[in-house]
């Protein structure tokens, strides 16, 4: 019987990833259609800010973003990093620094030829020259006509990826760097925000695929497009939180109201989970309870759009935990002070970022 099952169970776990890995892509194409609508305005609202005698910001804090993030992210600098790197590996015989050093240079190299090959074939007009409002695409053309995507953005995710994966314990650490860097370029007016989300989404998956042995190559990029999907969507959703004016008119007061409630429940079935898992039904999962709360905070924005976003990465975070195994507590884990602790420190988490999705609905209005 378990023979004749096996190949049942294998089809149903193919089934699955390949579900979820077309659920994590449409979530990214429909992420990139929503950041689009903010590509303007927020690119006027970063203009509203710059001084009327010069056109540089005029907030000193932001104009010293924009000059760190544009020297630090500058090719040069990168290479420098993944030299100095590499010496170190030499000097202290160290084999993962030798790796660190020589993939983040190959990935650095990789995403400027990916990076300026899509600039030129595109041609879309950097911010200070699109004064009408409108997409403008002069592919193969010269400077001032290669905004998409920002190589900034591209090289330094790219170079941040490879070292994250060489020292998990210090990724986010690693990759909060590229964030700003990516940020810096918006603020200093040379991008707009889908060029540098598509920035590092290349980067990163550049720098996933080469991190890792070159005959996993599709393992690395589906694992990426996971890891990129949800963080994109959140992005999506805090853009959309903040920029949208609120709304009382259908279907934003239902999606708020339905979103609060999912949410709790989620995290009531998420205690529930910790504390006695045995009172839940077989079927109620980590990953179902943690794809409820995320439902709940898209649901919160009070958009349909970023609803659906959402749902989908959901839905891919289900069907790919299913397929690697059940998720369930069991109960001899809840004797575990740093798992108590750690589930606390979600619960407020969570707690915080559903009190921020409402409080700050509409805080810098820019549609």
């Amino acid at each position: 019987m378990i023979i004749h099952e096996l190949p049942r169970v294998l089809i149903t776990h193919h089934a699955s990833r390949i579900t979820a890995l077309l659920c994590s892509c449409t979530a990214l194409a429909l992420t990139f259609i929503g950041l689009f609508e903010w590509d303007v305005p927020l690119t006027r609202f970063i203009r509203s800010l710059n001084s009327a005698q010069t056109d540089d910001l005029a907030n000193p804090w932001l104009a010293h973003l924009s000059k760190i993030g544009d020297r630090l992210g500058n090719g040069e600098s990168l290479v420098v990093i993944s030299v100095a790197i590499g010496a170190i590996g030499l000097l202290l015989k160290r084999a993962d620094w030798k790796a660190a050093g020589w993939q983040s240079l190959l990935a650095h190299g990789i995403a400027g030829v990916v990076s300026n090959l899509m600039k030129h074939l595109i041609g879309r007009a950097r911010p200070k020259f699109m004064h009408s409002g409108t997409l403008e695409l002069f592919p193969v053309s010269g400077s001032g006509w290669d905004s998409f995507p920002s190589g900034h953005a591209t090289a330094s995710f790219a170079v941040a990826t490879v070292l994250a994966m060489k020292w998990p314990k210090l990724r986010y650490p690693i990759l909060v760097i590229p964030c700003a860097i990516a940020a810096s370029r918006i603020v200093r007016g040379s991008h707009f925000l889908t060029d540098v989300a598509a920035g590092a989404l290349f980067g990163y998956l550049i720098g996933s695929v080469v991190a890792n042995p070159w005959r996993d190559w599709r393992p690395s990029l589906e694992s990426a497009l996971f890891a990129l999907a949800p963080v994109l969507a959140a992005l999506l959703a805090i853009v959309w939180t903040i920029g949208h004016r609120p709304s009382d008119l259908w279907p934003a007061p239902q999606l708020i109201g339905a979103g609060l409630t999912i949410v709790i429940l989620g995290l009531v079935g998420h205690i529930a989970m910790v504390a006695r898992p045995t009172f839940l039904p077989l079927f109620f999962t980590r990953p179902l309870a943690q794809g409820l709360i995320g439902l709940g905070l898209g649901m919160v924005t009070g958009s349909a759009w970023v609803t659906v976003t959402v749902l989908l990465v959901c839905v891919a975070y289900w069907l790919r935990c299913r397929a690697v195994e059940d998720s369930r507590v069991s109960a001899s884990a809840t004797a575990d002070s740093r798992l108590i602790l750690k589930e606390a420190l979600f619960v407020l988490a969570i707690l915080l970022a559903l009190v921020l999705g409402v409080e700050l609905r509409g805080a810098l209005p820019m549609l």
